[in-house]
């Protein structure tokens, strides 16, 4: 199976590089995936600034036998978000501040990064929707540690924090192991 996220720019090549031994995530076709491009998204430093977010590849039917299905996925890199502009490690910081302070505008505000103020609501609605998938996940690595507050979301802020204890952002490492989107 393609690995949908990688760390570095040598594990992004090697992901590259092995494409053609790769069945499709679509039609399981080996042999038809190719580099198709990138996919591109604002900076979350500087709104003006585009940087690269994923590599797209392209399920190949364009051959003479077309043995391919023709469908594109992106393999990400682990630090970016899908349809979010914040990167991993602000958001992050944006779910302790939220857990810590319960103010998602506070939470936001810390972080100074150029992003609405309504913005952090939808982003903790997201968080909301997202809880039953995360938990899910999360309870196939470790245990729910016990915490005393009652709110779910920082339940799972603190499973995160102990399913990945060594690691500087737990929500880089959940895509990594996991291979699955955060949010």
């Amino acid at each position: 199976m393609v690995r949908r996220f990688y760390a570095s720019e040598d594990e992004l090549q090697s992901i590259l590089a092995g494409l053609k031994q790769q069945p499709c995530p679509q039609c399981k076709v080996v042999g038809a995936l190719i580099r198709y491009g990138y996919l591109r998204g604002y900076d979350e430093d500087d709104e003006r600034q585009r940087s690269t977010r994923a590599r797209r590849v392209f399920c190949n039917n364009r051959k003479a036998n077309k043995n391919g299905c023709g469908k594109t996925f992106s393999i990400w890199a682990v630090d970016k978000i899908r349809r979010l502009s914040l990167g991993t490690q602000n958001l992050w910081k944006f779910l302790k501040g939220v857990s810590d302070d319960g103010n998602k505008l506070q939470a936001l505000r810390q972080l100074k990064c150029s992003i609405s103020d309504s913005a952090p609501y939808r982003i903790w609605k997201r968080f909301e929707r997202a809880q039953s998938s995360l938990r899910t996940a999360l309870g196939a690595l470790c245990q729910a540690p016990v915490i005393k507050s009652d709110r779910p979301e920082d339940q799972v802020v603190a499973h995160l924090e102990a399913a990945f204890p060594d690691h500087a952002c737990p929500i880089s490492a959940f895509q990594q192991t996991l291979q699955v989107f955060f949010l």
